[in-house]
């Protein structure tokens, strides 16, 4: 039977379309949320686990995956960094001053000096960069949606990506625990403490809860490349942890089998050479666009009136985020990408 290892060669994978996927599953439960107030419920739930929620877990045992073999094939810190920054930045930037300078004025309920002379409009911009507080928006932001004064909900999920990027390069390049054994007890260690928090602890702060979460999800995908060659490409773990994450149900031991069952469907699908069924590998990479502008452009479209309700919000909003998607990735996104090679060629003569 084919190994991870043999099969992850190359780019010629559906991790493309599986993170547009996993964008998507985020976007429709932020409609929800945009549409109904923060307090709404998905109308769709695996057992008290939403899709929004195992998708944000999916997307960091993804991430964890490819940064494992993001490092092992550059094996290069300056260069890792500089990747990783290129990647993260560039739109994030855009993303910030967008929301400052063009979408705030035209969606605060204040008079336009007091939006300009708000020092909460200002501190957007490092909020947003530097991956501190993004619950906020600018000064008077859509203060009469159902989820007033959110700007990009979204957002709070990348200071722990930059975080676990930062943990897994120390890893690497210190070589002591880049083994197979070590982060595997890494992941048992984080995992057990997710549980741990859920039933002893579940007013801890959001960093050490959601951290915790993130934290385990990102290490299985490390695991899972770290032992790419001894692990067999095989949907059949999923015979037992679907039925025992089911039978689980909402017990915070079941999220860690849920984690499981993601890691081997998504590693199956996105690495098993299917007949007729494309890799979609030519896709472009609009994911992360999706991602960081859907609840914005979501808050706009309902403050102008455009959409009423659930559905008219979907059909205005997801065409209107696909095109801002487009729009990064083509002329922000990309060309940063080309930048990173451009400079470390230059940096090595």
């Amino acid at each position: 039977m084919i190994r991870i290892g043999e099969a992850f060669q190359g780019r010629d994978n559906r991790f493309t379309p599986i993170r547009i996927l996993l964008a998507s599953l985020v976007i429709l439960e932020h409609l929800f949320v945009v549409a109904m107030g923060t307090g709404s419920q998905s109308l769709v739930s695996l057992q008290g686990w939403s899709p929004g929620y195992l998708a944000v877990n999916c997307f960091f045992i993804l991430s964890g995956f490819l940064i494992a073999g993001s490092l092992d094939r550059r094996r290069n810190l300056f260069r890792f960094v500089l990747a990783r920054a290129l990647r993260l930045w560039p739109a994030l930037i855009v993303l910030s001053l967008a929301a400052v300078l063009i979408l705030g004025p035209v969606a605060t309920g204040l008079s336009p000096a007091a939006y300009w002379q708000s020092a909460q409009t200002w501190l957007f911009i490092p909020n947003i960069v530097f991956f501190a507080d993004t619950s906020g928006g600018p000064a008077g932001v859509f203060i009469g949606n159902p989820a007033p004064g959110e700007f990009s909900a979204s957002l709070w999920t990348l200071r722990y990506e930059v975080l676990a990027y930062a943990a897994a390069a120390l890893l690497f390049f210190t070589r002591a625990l880049w083994r197979p054994l070590a982060i595997s007890l890494l992941w048992l260690g984080m995992s057990a403490l997710v549980v741990y928090l859920a039933l002893r602890h579940p007013e801890a702060p959001a960093v050490f809860i959601e951290g915790s979460r993130l934290a385990a999800a990102f290490l299985l995908g490390v695991v899972a490349y770290t032992l790419r060659d001894r692990i067999p490409l095989t949907p059949i773990p999923l015979a037992v942890a679907l039925p025992l994450a089911w039978f689980l149900g909402d017990h915070p031991a079941a999220q860690i089998v849920w984690n499981l069952a993601l890691a081997t469907l998504v590693l199956w699908v996105g690495l098993s050479r299917l007949d007729r069924v494309p890799t979609g590998s030519s896709l472009p990479d609009w994911p992360y666009g999706l991602y960081i502008w859907h609840y914005p452009l979501f808050q706009l479209v309902w403050h102008w009136g455009w959409a009423t309700s659930l559905l008219h919000l979907a059909m205005i909003g997801i065409p209107i985020t696909a095109a801002a998607a487009a729009l990064s990735w083509h002329f922000v996104e990309k060309p940063a990408l080309g930048l990173s090679g451009r400079l470390f060629r230059s940096s090595h003569g």
